[in-house]
């Protein structure tokens, strides 16, 4: 007898994670950090198994049975996204041959695309691949090394400042998420073999296969907060110093990175110096690095940068009479002489020309 397709409430709670999921995809690819594009993938791939996941338990696999294979390619790509983000969160480098971290999705890929072409009667296919594609087995591995491999990418890290033990326990966080989630997806192929396992034990897998996800995307649109220290403060990182806020103690560290990467790398020497640059070069998100520059210098970006450069021209005028002005200006990041002019004159109440002048005759 033929089941009818019909959603029970687990089912249609499922279905409406997928939307979640998908809103998180989007909210992530289309914020200005790009660091976090892979977490945004990944939220992509989970959304497309759940909702693969919903269509096997309501039975509307059989009216529309095109995605099938389709969380298996997904199952493949969840650990090297997770692994190049880690990479581009601790600012590792990204070596061109990292696409063959998805080598096994592509595979796999394949396989579906050639079980699907078939199906729609498109074009007879001969489908490589079966004994890799369809073992979920290969998946377990794979997710249990990529785990293996993130894990030892955290605990290799340094964790002397507050702001490297606050990102150590946001790491830590999302990978053992990660780690549930893989969790989740073995003990689903082991439980299934034994008499008790009833579909009620896959839905708690599924839940909590979904909190992992979840969780995941929550703490990825609140991670600005997390690294400003807002977020959880006291949960990541008790402060023993009743004298000083956590908060005020991770402002000191980052402003201290700030001003020795301004001292040491001059990037204010870039008239198309912009926030997101600088935040970018810094690993801060943009929300933190002007957060941190308002707070400890009191001054926006535009005037804590024009303070480096005026300094630099300082020093140039002085080091340097024979310059032109003009030379002097467009060296420090000065885009144009009024500019120059006029916040040189408010900080040094005089012209560039006319402290030259009193310099040489002194």
């Amino acid at each position: 007898m033929q089941v009818t397709p019909s959603f029970d409430s687990w089912t249609s709670m499922f279905l409406l994670a997928v939307p979640m999921g998908l809103f998180l995809f989007l909210s992530i690819v289309f914020t200005k950090d790009k660091k976090n594009l892979p977490i945004g993938l990944l939220m992509l791939a989970f959304s497309l198994i759940l909702f693969q996941y919903v269509l096997y338990w309501t039975r509307y696999e059989v009216v529309f049975p095109y995605l099938q294979l389709l969380p298996h390619v997904c199952y493949y790509t969840t650990g090297p996204l997770l692994y190049l983000y880690f990479l581009n969160l601790h600012k590792k480098e990204v070596k061109f041959n990292f696409g063959f971290h998805f080598l096994p999705a592509f595979l796999v890929l394949v396989t579906y695309l050639a079980i699907l072409t078939n199906q729609l009667g498109i074009i007879e296919f001969r489908v490589p691949w079966r004994w890799f594609s369809l073992n979920p087995w290969f998946i377990a591995i794979h997710m249990g090394v990529y785990s293996t491999l993130i894990f030892l990418q955290i605990y290799r890290q340094k964790t002397t400042t507050q702001f490297e033990k606050l990102r150590a326990r946001w790491s830590k966080i999302l990978v053992g998420l990660f780690v549930t989630f893989t969790l989740a997806y073995i003990s689903y192929y082991v439980l299934v073999r034994f008499p008790f396992f009833n579909s009620e034990w896959d839905y708690m897998i599924s839940i909590t296969m979904s909190i992992s996800i979840y969780t995941i995307g929550f703490f990825i649109i609140k991670q600005p907060q997390v690294f400003d220290g807002e977020f959880f403060a006291e949960l990541f990182l008790p402060n023993n110093n009743k004298d000083t806020s956590f908060e005020e103690s991770l402002m000191n560290e980052l402003y201290v990175k700030l001003t020795k990467h301004m001292e040491t790398e001059k990037p204010f020497i870039d008239n198309e110096l912009r926030l997101v640059n600088l935040a970018d070069n810094l690993g801060f998100s943009t929300h933190l690095l002007s957060k941190v520059i308002n707070k400890k210098s009191g001054k926006n970006f535009n005037q804590f940068i024009n303070d480096y450069r005026l300094q630099e021209a300082k020093r140039l005028l002085l080091k340097n009479p024979e310059y032109s002005i003009k030379s002097i200006y467009f060296d420090v990041g000065f885009n144009n002489k009024a500019t120059f002019y006029n916040a040189f004159k408010k900080e040094f109440h005089c012209t560039p020309t006319q402290f030259r002048d009193t310099v040489i005759t002194s």
